[in-house]
């Protein structure tokens, strides 16, 4: 007789970690915040760029969030259609590189995911990495950090191709609306 059992959990709820196993990258731009929350218009047939700057004399650049067309597939259970817009909010955690997007009842096109670039270079406070003895400096933080998403409540799992694409910048997959964090394992 051949017996076996596997880990505690039956899905995706028991994926990931709590955000208290997660070192989140710090914001330092309390004089620069960008605006808050931020509204962007979704157009289902048309490519769609939108950027999120700080409000310093340079206006830096935040993030920049790329909708392909048909990125959203429905609203509220409603299916989109080609003409079809779609008011994208972008809330802001003050202090930090996370945001929230909504609405929360958005399904995304696996195929043609939306994405997001978040750059930190000027307001990213890398000090934060000595509060873990993981990281022997802050550039070894820095090369650890990634996007991760609140896959259910205080459950945050790596954001699909997260990973670096240039000096101070994170890029990822969105995969579904809700929370994201730039941050890297404590």
């Amino acid at each position: 007789m051949l017996a076996a059992a596997c880990g505690g959990g039956t899905g995706p709820a028991d994926r990931g970690v709590p955000l208290s196993a997660l070192l989140v990258l710090p914001r330092l731009d309390v004089d620069s915040e960008p605006g808050n929350p931020v509204t962007l218009p979704y157009h289902n047939n048309a490519l769609n760029d939108f950027t999120i700057r700080h409000t310093d004399n340079a206006s830096t650049l935040f993030a920049s969030l790329t909708f392909l067309a048909h990125s959203i597939v429905s609203v509220n259970n409603v299916v989109l259609a080609d003409t079809s817009t779609v008011l994208i909010g972008v809330t802001l955690t003050s202090g930090l590189y996370m945001f929230t997007l909504a609405p929360p009842a958005m399904v995304f096109n696996i195929a043609g995911e939306p994405t997001v670039t978040v750059v930190y270079s000027k307001y990213g406070d890398l000090s934060v990495y000595s509060q873990s003895s993981k990281y022997a400096s802050a550039a070894a933080y820095e090369q650890a950090l990634g996007l991760w998403r609140e896959l259910s409540a205080n459950h945050w799992v790596p954001g699909r191709n997260t990973g670096h694409i240039g000096v101070d910048t994170v890029a990822s997959a969105l995969e579904a609306p809700g929370r994201y964090v730039i941050a890297a394992p404590k």
